[in-house]
């Protein structure tokens, strides 16, 4: 799917031959439990740079010291995505921007973060918060998709998420003792030390801004995989994910398949399972004549990184090509997954589930327990027996 061909042809017929009217994004609340906190809306405009501010209000050639005031309006009470897409509920990073050690990565969909309190000290800036994971609404019309969506809380009670971001050290020179007027001695520096307040302060902002994204920004939309950006790029173009090439064949009369011919089943994870994240997601798949997959894209997303996993399975999945008058042709398929909880019957310690999972060979590797349902077309799902189809 990283090949120039495709790029060329499956980008410019998600993102072009398309088109939908855009509606004005709702509000956004972040839920735990059952208790719902306002949050601000994606599209809400934001209140001054400070910083933008401040450095102007500042002599020319220097850059202002980060206050702890400074930072709590450009970070708190609104929401922050992880860049770097870690998911650790604690993160050390250097001066940088670099984090430091190690953490797993996820989906853009579990990075999301509020910041409640900010510390900075000489050495160091402490962001504390919560953690939230994005829920596409699925039932939201196409010209809303982007833009519905709950935020709900995943750090667990009692704890929070901690962000600490080391700053570089500024070295102040001493002066010669006895010698009034002389210039200070300047000192050996230690790694990574500066002499400019306002080096070290430029370092910190940048650092911050490499850690934290503002919402959904343009450079971490582009960072995204491709499935993610043909939908973020119809979504912005008002354009909608339903090609419109007279060359693909879709399924109906006159038209042989495309049809699934072996599905793969997508796991659910566990900040599905605990937030009680379900629902149906969907997906269009472009296809070659003889089947094989060139491109797929997001077309009403669920979130909870369930997405991700629902094209992992697509890729992973064996596909007939379309027939039409006799002849092969490149195609378009529409897909969907419908993610569940899993039922008290399904959780660890039931025997009688136990025995039965076991023996079977498409267990979910999140519980061991049986899977949630897989893809499915129309035409699939028909031909499939009445028992696969509960």
């Amino acid at each position: 799917m990283k090949s120039g061909w495709l790029t060329a042809f499956a980008l410019s017929m998600l993102s072009t031959l398309i088109c939908f009217s855009q509606a004005t994004p709702p509000n956004t609340t972040l839920a735990s439990d059952a208790k719902a906190v306002t949050a601000p809306a994606p599209d809400a405009a934001p209140p001054a740079d400070t910083e933008q501010a401040s450095a102007t209000a500042a002599p020319q050639g220097k850059v202002p010291e980060v206050t702890e005031a400074e930072l709590k309006e450009k970070l708190t009470g609104r929401p922050l995505y992880l860049r770097g897409l870690w998911l650790d509920e604690t993160l050390h990073f250097n001066m940088n921007g670099e984090i430091v050690g190690q953490s797993p990565k996820g989906s853009f969909t579990l990075c999301g973060v509020f910041v409640d309190h900010v510390r900075v000290t000489k050495k160091t800036v402490e962001l504390e918060g919560v953690r939230f994971g994005v829920h596409f609404e699925g039932e939201a019309p196409w010209e809303q998709q982007s833009a519905s969506f709950d935020r709900i809380q995943i750090t667990p009670k009692k704890k929070h998420q901690l962000i600490v971001i080391d700053r570089q050290q500024v070295v102040v020179p001493k002066k010669k003792k006895g010698a009034k007027g002389e210039p200070a001695e300047s000192p050996q520096l230690p790694p990574g030390a500066t002499l400019s307040a306002s080096e070290s302060a430029d370092r910190l902002r940048k650092a911050i801004d490499k850690i934290l994204a503002p919402d959904l920004d343009a450079k971490m939309i582009a960072e995204m995989p491709d499935y993610w950006q043909y939908f973020f790029q119809a979504q912005d173009a008002h354009k909608s994910l339903v090609p419109t090439d007279q060359s693909l064949a879709h399924p109906g009369p006159g038209v042989d398949g495309p049809r699934l011919v072996k599905n793969v089943v997508p796991a659910s994870n566990d900040y599905a399972q605990k937030s009680e994240v379900a629902g149906v997601a969907s997906y269009k798949v472009i296809l070659d004549p003889k089947g094989k997959i060139l491109a797929v894209a997001v077309y009403r997303p669920i979130g909870f990184g369930l997405d991700e996993n629902a094209v992992a399975a697509i890729e992973k999945s064996t596909f007939a090509g379309a027939v039409k008058d006799g002849k092969p042709v490149p195609s378009v398929i529409d897909l969907a997954v419908n993610f569940r909880i899993y039922s008290k019957r399904t959780e660890a310690g039931a025997p009688e589930e136990t025995a039965a999972a076991a023996a079977d060979p498409a267990a979910s590797p999140v519980t061991g327990k049986p899977s949630l349902p897989g893809l499915f077309t129309a035409q699939a799902q028909a031909q499939q027996p009445p028992s696969a189809r509960q």
